[in-house]
C-alpha cells in the first residue's frame, strides 16, 4: 500500500509538469513577432556659404609692471644706556684756564699815523707868480712821513689843489720845514701825518 501511494504522487507531479511545459510552448508559439519599423524620411542637404573673415582688432598694449623688491625695515633694538652716577673714587682734575694771549710786539719800523705834529720851523709856502697872475687857488693835502730825527723823509700828494704849480709849491714848503720827532714811551718813532697847505689870494700869501 505504501508503494501504491508513492506511484500516485509521482503521476500527479508528472501531470503538473506536463501542463506547465505545454503552457510555455503555447505562449511562445502564438506571440506576435515585432519587427522594428524604420521611417523612410528623405534627407535634405543645404550648403552654407563661407563666413566672411572678421577683421582682427589690434590687441591693446599692456604695461609691463616689474615686481619691486621690498626690503623689510628692521626694527632696531633700543639700547638702554645706564646713567650711572660717577664713582666717588674717581679722580677729577680741574680744568686749567687758558694762558692769556701773548701781546705781539708792535713793529716800530712802521710809521704810526698821528693827527698833529710839533714844528721847529713851520712850512712857509711861496705863491708861484704865474699862479698869482692866473688867479689859481686851492688846498693841497700832503701825506708826510717824519723820521726819528724830525725830518720829512717822504712827501706825497694826498689831495691835489687842481693846479700843478700850487701842488709843487706846497711840497717844497713842507720839505724846507723842521719837525720835532714823535715820541712814544719816551723813544722817538717814525710818524705819518697829513698836512694841508692852502693857497688863497685874498689872504695875501707870500
Amino acid at each position: 500500500m505504501f508503494a501504491e501511494d508513492r506511484s500516485r504522487r509521482l503521476c500527479v507531479a508528472a501531470a503538473i509538469a506536463a501542463v506547465h511545459v505545454a503552457g510555455v510552448y503555447a505562449a511562445l508559439s502564438f506571440a506576435p513577432q515585432s519587427q522594428p519599423a524604420v521611417a523612410q524620411v528623405p534627407l535634405a542637404v543645404t550648403f552654407v556659404s563661407e563666413p566672411e573673415p572678421t577683421s582682427q582688432r589690434p590687441l591693446p598694449q599692456v604695461a609691463v609692471v616689474l615686481p619691486q623688491r621690498i626690503t623689510p625695515q628692521l626694527d632696531m633694538p633700543v639700547i638702554d644706556i645706564p646713567n650711572d652716577a660717577p664713582s666717588t673714587r674717581a679722580i677729577t682734575v680741574p680744568l686749567q684756564p687758558p694762558p692769556p694771549p701773548v701781546a705781539q710786539a708792535e713793529d716800530r719800523s712802521t710809521p704810526k699815523l698821528v693827527s698833529t705834529v710839533e714844528y721847529v720851523r713851520e712850512p712857509a709856502p711861496r705863491y708861484p707868480p704865474q699862479s698869482r697872475r692866473l688867479r689859481e687857488q686851492g688846498v693841497v693835502v700832503l701825506k708826510v712821513i717824519i723820521d726819528e730825527r724830525g725830518a720829512a723823509s717822504s712827501i706825497e700828494i694826498e689831495t691835489s689843489s687842481g693846479h700843478a704849480r700850487l701842488d709843487a709849491a706846497a711840497r717844497d714848503a713842507v720839505l724846507r720845514a723842521a719837525f720835532r720827532p714823535y715820541l712814544e714811551d719816551g723813544a722817538p718813532r717814525r710818524a705819518l701825518v697829513l698836512i694841508p697847505i692852502e693857497f688863497a689870494l685874498n689872504r695875501g700869501s707870500a
